[in-house]
């Protein structure tokens, strides 16, 4: 993980997490070459790397790459194809074809073909998460339900980033577009504070290089860090990150029961699962009790 500066960046919130991203240009890349096995595949302590080594030993094999290069000069890797020893340039061509072709689909074209099969949760967050654009705070969109399912995914967030949650419905009331760049600047700030327990001691001290935070700052940091770590509720978690995805809001109180279980492996009785989403503001669109028999 490289953290970028406070110039050319933002927080962007996620349906199931807070991200800090860069706003830069970034560009995807696919490469074709040929190589020995032993310079290319998984690196020795790879849980992959006996078998990989037992295949392949020194032979030379075709590789197919893409990785993401920013503005910056960072690259990121992203899939690393390795052809059978025995595969012929031809055939390492139409595997790069096929690469370059994978990478230039649009989101519409990836929903289109993800709407032929049954998704698993994975494979719609890779359609979410390569087509994220800079889209935050509260949903544009008149759907209430989109902008109650937005304060539920705050509400559960803030259980591990409290004041970087804070900070964004601050920004999100703010108006004047100076004071919500003051404001989303202390967000990503409190950002790092919040996650206090999870940066190792390096990239601490680079974060600092880049982004002074100041005393205040840095108080809550300690503060943070010298208390217990904060987590998800996962059941909250589940309601909100699924509510409308999984259609939880379609189904009876026992339905929804059931769902959860299978979902976390916590059994919550009904009732208290009301409580939990009441809580978080999701409404159901099925009342209590029974379906209907007509529903059967």
């Amino acid at each position: 993980m490289i953290i970028p500066p406070f110039t050319g960046v933002v927080l962007v919130e996620h349906r199931d997490r807070i991200e800090l991203t860069p706003v830069e240009w970034v560009r995807e890349f696919v490469g074709l070459g040929r190589f020995k096995a032993s310079e290319v595949g998984p690196r020795l302590g790879d849980d992959f790397h006996p078998f990989f080594k037992s295949v392949m030993g020194e032979k030379e094999i075709w590789v197919v790459a893409c990785w993401r290069r920013f503005e910056d000069g960072r690259e990121e890797a992203l899939r690393v194809q390795y052809l059978d020893p025995d595969a012929t340039e031809a055939e390492a061509r139409r595997a790069f074809d096929r690469e370059v072709h994978f990478t230039n689909l649009s989101k519409e074209e990836l929903e289109r073909i993800g709407s032929l099969f049954v998704q698993s949760d994975d494979d719609k967050a890779y359609v979410e998460n390569r087509f994220p654009g800079l889209s935050r705070g509260r949903p544009d969109s008149g759907s209430i339900e989109e902008r109650d399912l937005y304060q539920a995914r705050l509400r559960v967030l803030a259980g591990m980033q409290p004041k970087t949650v804070e900070l964004i419905q601050r920004a999100d009331e703010t108006t004047d577009p100076q004071q919500r760049e003051r404001v989303e600047r202390e967000a990503v700030q409190a950002y790092f504070s919040d996650l206090a327990h999870h940066w190792t001691e390096d990239l601490v001290k680079e974060w600092q290089r880049n982004n002074p935070l100041g005393t205040e700052w840095m108080c809550h940091f300690a503060r943070v860090f010298a208390e217990p770590e904060r987590g998800i509720d996962p059941i909250n978690h589940e309601l909100a990150l699924n509510w409308l995805r999984k259609k939880y809001n379609l189904l009876t109180s026992e339905e929804l029961s059931d769902a959860i279980l299978v979902a976390t492996g916590q059994r919550v009785m009904p009732g208290t699962l009301k409580k939990r989403r009441e809580r978080l503001g999701l409404t159901t669109k099925r009342s209590t009790g029974p379906r209907p028999n007509s529903d059967q």
